[in-house]
């Protein structure tokens, strides 16, 4: 992916999910581009090597610890972020989590699983919005990109209905913050992956029969990076997508257009 140095000089971005996948190609990437991020996740060390990353590259780079499910942690980092650079531009909503083999067909399905799905993927967008927005008004505007996925309208992933859930929440969630935000200076967009390779896809990527399966199902033929994904956020959060509001901008390789 091509770096367009300068382009987010001065700004400020949150990023959560950031110490794998989408979330650490995202965080890197805004860096690279001039902006200061703040890194979340839950775990510690992982932000730290992302952050080392970053300021070796001489980006600069806040790690943050916090659940985005819990409310007083997630609402306490993001308030962190926003001290430490005086205010906050950008929030990209991304971190989630898939339970493969413990969600499962309704009938079968714990409610503990789908309690725990519900509460981390669709919940915790839920409080990075509600809190990062509060900053952003403050600033006077910005943009916030949420992270969806093709399986919250594609009925794709068979045996995960508390998965497909969450997501068709966010789904339905950002086109009303879009609007509600619109008048208020704040964008509100959506990034739509497809199959992409990713830690939470590993174990499809060490299978070469459910690669091939999976793949095969893509016009393009593959699966798509992270760093593809990255490049779509960045857009949406830049002033080039300045008259994008409510989008879903679909990174899948055209498997949702069969």
């Amino acid at each position: 992916m091509k770096i367009i140095p300068g382009r987010f000089a001065g700004k400020r971005a949150v990023v959560t999910g950031a110490s794998a996948g989408i979330g650490y190609a995202t965080a890197k990437r805004f860096a690279a581009e001039g902006a200061k991020v703040a890194l979340i996740a839950r775990r510690r060390e992982p932000l730290e090597t992302v952050a080392k990353e970053i300021g070796a590259a001489g980006g600069e780079a806040l790690v943050l610890p916090a659940d985005g499910s819990i409310e007083p942690e997630i609402g306490a980092a993001i308030d962190r972020a926003a001290e430490a650079w005086g205010g906050l531009d950008i929030v990209v909503s991304n971190a989630a989590i898939e339970l493969l083999g413990q969600d499962d067909r309704v009938d079968r399905l714990d409610v503990g699983i789908w309690n725990k799905l519900i509460n981390t993927n669709l919940t915790g967008q839920f409080l990075t919005c509600k809190h990062g927005a509060r900053h952003l008004l403050k600033a006077g505007g910005g943009a916030i990109v949420c992270l969806g996925s093709n399986v919250a309208t594609l009925g794709m992933a068979t045996n995960e209905p508390a998965y497909s859930a969450s997501k068709g929440g966010i789904h339905a969630m950002m086109k009303v913050m879009a609007i509600d935000y619109a008048r208020l200076n704040i964008r509100v967009n959506m990034v739509v992956p497809g199959f992409i390779d990713t830690p939470m896809n590993a174990p499809v990527m060490k299978d070469p029969k459910e690669l091939a399966y999976w793949s095969n199902q893509i016009p393009i033929g593959r699966a798509g990076t992270a760093e593809e994904c990255a490049a779509a956020i960045l857009w949406l959060a830049s002033d080039e997508a300045s008259y994008c509001i409510g989008t879903m901008l679909v990174v899948d390789g055209g498997q949702a257009s069969i």
